[in-house]
């Protein structure tokens, strides 16, 4: 058998390997059959062939997906390895050769990167991460989540006590995600309504911010508008509702203080 014959034989076996790992739900553990195939992959068809750009989009999104999983979980050094292996797959004369397509991962890389730290309570550490992704996104039309970026710097920018620049942040993600709900709601489907679910927590962040700020007018409003968003969803999203209820409540009883007070 020729190198390229055995080559072949050992991808089949992996990516076999592979499917009934996937199948039997062990994603973590089918992992390491896909960074291989990807390996072999290049050394059958070469450093710039469709296959390896392929293999390596889906391989570096799967370790994204699977290290967000793991720290959900708490699983803090198995999600740390795979955005660390993520990282590394994303940068410059890499696997991935396409450079839109290597842009677009690295951007969700460091932005999952920034949601590491700032979970961790690392937060100038987040906030590093999330400005390399906003500058990657602010670069690229390849992009797929500035806004979630946006919304991200705003909730670590507050926990850092920079109201006015997370305030910024918040303005921005509404408008990024007013217009992504306007196009989605004109063709319809499932995506308008989980883009309109964010929409109500942008305008929730931006009321907090609002009234850290002392914006009692405009908090009122915003608290208003998520709680409107969370009804049309028909509490789909019930977390953000009961909180921009509650939110509501409370800044009433500020808001009459206030009036009261000139």
């Amino acid at each position: 058998m020729t190198p390229a014959g055995s080559s072949m034989e050992e991808l089949l076996s992996c990516e076999r390997t592979f499917a009934q790992l996937k199948r039997e739900g062990r994603h973590l553990d089918a992992l390491p059959y896909m960074e291989m195939s990807v390996v072999l992959r290049k050394k059958i068809y070469g450093d710039d062939s469709k296959e390896v750009l392929r293999a390596c989009q889906v391989f570096t999104t799967s370790c994204n997906t699977l290290a967000m999983n793991c720290l959900q979980k708490d699983e803090y050094a198995k999600a740390y390895e795979l955005l660390k292996k993520a990282e590394l797959l994303t940068e410059p004369r890499g696997y991935l050769q396409e450079e839109k397509t290597r842009l677009k991962l690295r951007a969700v890389t460091f932005n999952n990167l920034g949601c590491f730290y700032k979970r961790r309570g690392k937060l100038h550490a987040a906030l590093q991460y999330l400005d390399k992704a906003l500058k990657i996104e602010l670069s690229s039309e390849e992009v797929d989540n500035p806004a979630g970026t946006h919304l991200n710097l705003c909730a670590t920018l507050s926990q850092l006590g920079r109201h006015a620049p997370a305030l910024e942040h918040a303005q921005c993600a509404l408008e990024l995600l007013k217009q992504s709900v306007a196009r989605k709601k004109s063709k319809g489907g499932k995506a308008a309504m989980e883009e309109a679910s964010i929409l109500a927590i942008a305008y929730h962040n931006l009321a907090v911010e609002q009234e850290h700020l002392g914006k009692w007018d405009a908090a009122i409003q915003s608290y208003s508008e998520s709680v409107k968003m969370v009804e049309e969803e028909g509490g789909r999203i019930e977390k953000a509702g009961m909180e921009g209820k509650r939110s509501l409540r409370k800044m009433g009883t500020k808001g009459v203080g206030r009036i009261q007070q000139e």
